[in-house]
């Protein structure tokens, strides 16, 4: 067993192996997942956290610079009513504008709880709420600045000459001085970001090389202690092939479904061929239900001896005296069945001559006397619940002797073999029909449900025998039946005591002159009238 056991051991290096290489894949695919996951991460955090609001300080600045025009347009002496009512209303929805989108970009940087790596960048951001918030500081200043020169451009009597635009340019540049500020702080967030992702993503290649290198030399011995089992197997395999291959015995060898898994080449000196790998066993066993019941009855125990039989190329059934011997796997279960015959067909022809000597008769090759008083016991002694009707039918050939005496013992022999092939035929399927002795027979009836169903049988029996027969080379021979019949157990509960009955019976049917059936009843002892079931 050590070629299996070793194939075993090589089945599990290999599973490992196959195992380690899934793992080393799977660890590939989860870096890069990582690895994919991280740059995600930048990308969005850059978007939030950068670019997006970049682009919001952007606009806000550009929003001032709208403002700011739409303020010295207001401011100008040549405009109509109309016209300085819609660039003040630019000027204010500007400012709005401007000071929604910082106040947004101000949320965002707020809600950055975790910045990337380390104490830079949190500072920096520090710093870039500062700014934001000295905008929005400086930005109050400007719209109150900008409201009272539009309160009092809509004064009465108004002078253009007191609006100085340079006073104002100064205070917007100041305002405009922390977008720019925030700009700058938010570029050099980013850079710092980014730096702190090729920090980590060195470290996490560096840490993946590790591991795979270290994988890779796991799977290099793996692979050499693979290589290694695998000759060391193989040379085992060849001595176990050789030795298979000229022994005399029968090897096979199944899983525990009955699927071959190797049969001996030996096989082909009694099969005419080698059962195939692949195919259930049950293909090639007689009767594969019951066979394949009685191997896999030695999961629990130990192994056995059976008799099966395996038809042959030329249809024939060759029988096998095998032992079954479960190969063991895990957990006390056999992962294998081997199979080691040797073939039994001479014996077993043997035993069944002896059968046919002691339970057939030689003559008519019926069953004779054993086998009736086999078959009765077998009927008698089922468990009530199972048990059926049985009527012993005795019958004895009228004028068998006058067939002796006139046409010769030879011409007696064949007609009762002429007779005991139609009787078994006229029987078949409601009984069974034994020579027990001459030209008397016995017929076991137990498929009847009802006294008339018992009466039929019966008069087919009468009219089987009541017809002339043709014998010895076209002579003419008529013969007829009487018949006695006793039912179990009304007429008796033993073998005998049936016989004796069913006996008395048919001595009352030859005293009427044959070709009669009668029942056995007990007034029949003190030589009383009698009841007769059927007549002809």
């Amino acid at each position: 067993m050590a070629g299996f056991f070793n194939i075993k051991v090589t089945r599990k290096l290999i599973f490992i192996f196959a195992a380690i290489s899934i793992l080393l894949v799977g660890i590939s695919v989860a870096s890069l997942l990582y690895l994919n996951q991280t740059i995600n991460r930048m990308s969005d955090s850059l978007y939030d956290d950068v670019f997006e609001n970049s682009e919001l300080i952007l606009s806000a600045d550009r929003d001032l610079y709208q403002a700011a025009i739409a303020l010295h347009s207001a401011m100008s002496s040549n405009l109509t009513e109309a016209e300085r009512d819609q660039f003040i209303q630019e000027f204010k929805d500007n400012n709005q504008q401007a000071e929604e989108r910082v106040s947004l970009a101000s949320s965002d940087i707020k809600s950055i709880n975790k910045p990337f790596s380390d104490l830079k960048q949190a500072n920096i951001l520090t710093k870039l709420e500062n700014e934001l918030h000295s905008f929005e500081t400086s930005l109050v200043l400007w719209k109150s600045t900008g409201s009272k020169l539009i309160a009092e451009r809509m004064q009465i009597g108004w002078d253009p000459a007191s609006y100085h635009a340079v006073n104002l340019n100064i205070q917007l540049n100041e305002v405009r001085s922390h977008l720019d500020q925030s700009e700058d702080l938010i570029n050099t967030y980013a850079l710092q970001v980014t730096n702190g992702f090729q920090d980590k993503k060195s470290a996490l290649f560096a840490l993946y090389s590790l591991v795979f290198f270290i994988l890779l030399l796991v799977i290099i011995y793996l692979g050499r202690k693979i290589i290694w089992l695998k000759n060391e197997m193989l040379e085992e395999q060849t001595l176990y092939q050789l030795i298979g291959e000229t022994m005399s015995d029968f090897i096979i060898l199944t899983d525990p479904n009955g699927l071959i898994l190797y049969s001996s080449p030996s096989h082909s000196s009694i099969l005419g061929y080698v059962p195939k790998k692949g195919d259930p066993l049950s293909n090639y066993i007689r009767e594969p239900e019951i066979a394949w019941a009685k191997l896999k009855s030695v999961v629990q125990g130990t192994p056995r001896i059976s008799e099966l039989r395996m038809r042959g190329s030329e249809g024939q059934w060759v029988w096998l005296e095998t032992k079954v011997s479960p190969v063991r796997g895990s957990n006390s279960f056999p992962a294998q069945f081997m199979l080691v015959s040797r073939e039994i067909t001479q014996r077993k022809q043997y035993e069944e001559r002896l059968h046919k000597l002691a339970f057939y008769d030689h003559l008519t090759a019926i069953p004779n006397r054993a086998h009736f008083k086999m078959y009765m016991e077998n009927l008698i002694n089922q468990p009530e619940e199972r048990r059926k009707n049985i009527a012993l039918a005795l019958l004895d050939c009228d004028r068998f002797k006058q067939l002796n005496d006139t046409l010769g013992h030879l011409a007696g022999d064949e007609f009762l073999q002429l007779l005991s092939r139609e009787l078994l035929q006229t029987v078949k399927g409601v009984g069974q029909a034994f020579r027990i002795g001459g030209d008397e027979f016995a017929v076991v009836l137990h498929r009847f449900t009802s006294p008339e169903m018992l009466d039929e049988m019966l008069q087919r029996l009468l009219k089987l025998f009541n017809k002339s027969w043709s014998i010895d080379n076209g002579s003419s021979f008529h013969t007829s039946a009487s018949i006695g019949v006793a039912l179990f157990p009304e007429h008796g509960s033993s073998i005998n005591e049936l016989l004796r009955a069913a006996d008395l019976a048919m001595y009352l049917s030859k005293e009427r002159g044959g070709n009669e059936a009668n029942l056995y009843y007990e007034l029949l002892d003190v030589g009383l009238s009698n009841q007769t079931i059927g007549k002809p």
